[in-house]
């Protein structure tokens, strides 16, 4: 029976995100699906109108209804890794039971996990400079330099562009969502997780997912903890990505036995 992991992307991105780990799961025998989140409302330019009436709930749903397909294919739940957003979502899929394992890569926090730290406003200043109240009312893609300076900041110069070609709208609503999330119950978790931080890291920071493994470590089965000095929030497709893959794989050798 073929080994199934489902990827979730993070806010302004899609599924292309994981084109540089995806190809060792394969390799490893994984069948990976990593689906863009609404792709015909999160659009690269011009979204439609109707794109901010969408929720983070909505973005938890459309992944759980992927991962229950995969299982109802394979004849067994999938392992589910989310980065940044896309963390937060495979926190409530595994709360859940949607998933067999769950990895959190730079995950966006539960509300028991969050700090204030002025590199992630910085980061998302194209959307908070709306304001609290208004930040629903609209559709945002992350701005330019926030995108590189809090996102791509451990990412080589020269391919700033060409990401950031890709960056997607998402609905102000989601954005609100991710300020203020739902709670998740970790003894609800009862599967194996891996939360993985990055000290570099602007946009989710560092203590903010320590306290996330910390969250996990008390879960219903004890969730394990890894941190990389050296990699920042795009720990997806960074210099030095391949250990980090590596080390999620030999993670999941052991967690998930075939």
């Amino acid at each position: 029976m073929a080994k199934t992991i489902l990827m979730v992307h993070g806010v302004g991105c899609g599924g292309e995100v994981w084109d540089r780990m995806r190809g060792a799961f394969e390799q490893n025998g994984w069948r990976v699906e990593a689906p863009t989140l609404y792709p015909d409302k999160r659009t690269i330019d011009d979204p439609p109108e109707d794109l901010k009436d969408l929720h983070l709930s909505d973005y938890i749903e459309r992944m759980s209804e992927a991962a229950r397909k995969l299982a109802e294919e394979t004849g067994e739940k999938p392992v589910v890794m989310g980065h940044s957003m896309g963390g937060l979502i495979a926190q409530h899929l595994a709360a859940r039971g949607d998933a067999k394992a769950a990895v959190f890569l730079t995950p966006a926090q539960t509300p028991d996990c969050q700090v204030q730290d002025l590199r992630l406003m910085i980061t998302f200043w194209s959307v908070l400079k709306k304001g609290q109240k208004n930040v629903p009312d609209n559709s945002y893609k992350v701005g330019k330099f926030g995108f590189k300076w809090g996102v791509l900041n451990e990412v080589p110069k020269d391919r700033h562009e060409a990401i950031y070609k890709l960056a997607r709208y998402d609905s102000g609503n989601v954005y609100a969502d991710l300020g203020e999330p739902d709670p998740i119950d970790e003894q609800q978790v009862t599967i194996p997780t891996l939360t993985i931080g990055a000290k570099k890291d602007r946009a989710t920071p560092v203590k903010a997912v320590r306290k996330v493994g910390e969250k996990y470590a008390n879960a219903g089965i004890k969730g394990d903890y890894l941190e990389y000095a050296d990699h920042a929030h795009w720990i997806v497709d960074e210099p030095g990505t391949d250990k980090v893959t590596a080390d999620i794989l030999d993670w999941l050798s052991k967690a998930v036995p075939a």
